[in-house]
């Protein structure tokens, strides 16, 4: 039988632990036709195509062949190389990603896409000052794309620099209003900094847009706990487990705000199924 002696601040923050790996799905781009005004060969945009195609229907082995044929048949076009990196994050080869986005922004160096697909894959290195690096090169040539903001902040957050992940998540929610991802993190990134009263405000927004967000669920209910709102809470919990009931830190999270309430058999259950669902603790 575990002993109840957890307090809630030593596991401050255990909602938080579902996230980051779902952010690089996240924050994934799309493949590309040539640039606009580059001309290129009818073979090399036939080949792009049709690697595109199978990109999208996640046959990211064929697609990448299609996509070095494209760069035989035009090895100055960018398009190709960039869409090379992006099969090459789906398939989780990141230093072969960072490869064809670095000949893509030496081919243009001002394809912003590329710069930010490349600090994707640094992140997925833990290469994390490189990718911080490729991440304001993207904003630097484009401030107003909400997709650069979210790999900055997410890039932030692995850095442990909360507050400002949390701005940077703003920044993406407030170029992209109708997302529920960008309010999301950054309901998340103000757990993180103990900004509970606007993550409350975050995850509220999260939900409007999308209430079968478990992650927005869980954040809410970790605002709610420290805002001492503990039968809220616990409401927020069970929505989020109605959700993702295999979710382990929800289980665990839900557990903590029990114990703070005493009710420490049903605390103990909850530290059980999270305990089941392979929550280390």
């Amino acid at each position: 039988m575990k002993i109840l002696t957890k307090n809630y601040k030593h596991a401050a923050f255990v909602v938080t632990a579902v996230v980051l790996a779902t952010f690089a799905v996240i924050a994934g781009l799309s493949c590309k036709p040539s640039p606009a005004g580059y001309k290129s060969n009818t073979e090399a945009i036939q080949l792009n195509e049709s690697g595109m195609q199978c990109y999208q229907t996640g046959q990211y082995e064929r697609a990448n062949m299609y996509f070095e044929r494209a760069i035989e048949a035009d090895p100055a076009n960018p398009a190709p190389w960039f869409n090379k990196g992006q099969t090459m994050d789906a398939e989780r080869k990141y230093d072969d990603a960072v490869t064809a986005y670095d000949k893509a922004v030496q081919l243009d160096p001002n394809f912003a896409d590329a710069w930010s697909g490349k600090a994707l894959a640094y992140y997925n290195l833990d290469q994390n000052d490189k990718a911080m690096e490729a991440i304001q090169k993207a904003i630097s040539i484009k401030d107003n794309v909400a997709q650069y903001w979210d790999n900055k902040g997410l890039v932030l957050m692995n850095q442990q620099d909360y507050q400002g992940a949390a701005t940077a998540f703003a920044k993406a929610s407030s170029l992209d209003p109708l997302s529920p991802e960008y309010w999301t993190w950054e309901a998340n990134a103000q757990v993180m900094s103990r900004q509970f009263d606007a993550a409350l405000v975050s995850s509220d927004k999260a939900l409007s847009l999308n209430e079968n967000n478990a992650l927005a669920w869980g954040y809410k209910a970790k605002a709610l706990h420290e805002l001492r709102r503990y039968d809220e809470a616990l409401i927020a919990f069970d929505k989020g487990l109605a959700l993702a009931p295999n979710e382990p830190a929800l289980w665990y999270s839900k557990g903590l705000t029990l114990e703070t309430l005493h009710r420490d058999t049903e605390a103990q259950k909850c530290y059980d199924k999270a305990r089941s669902l392979g929550y280390k603790f």
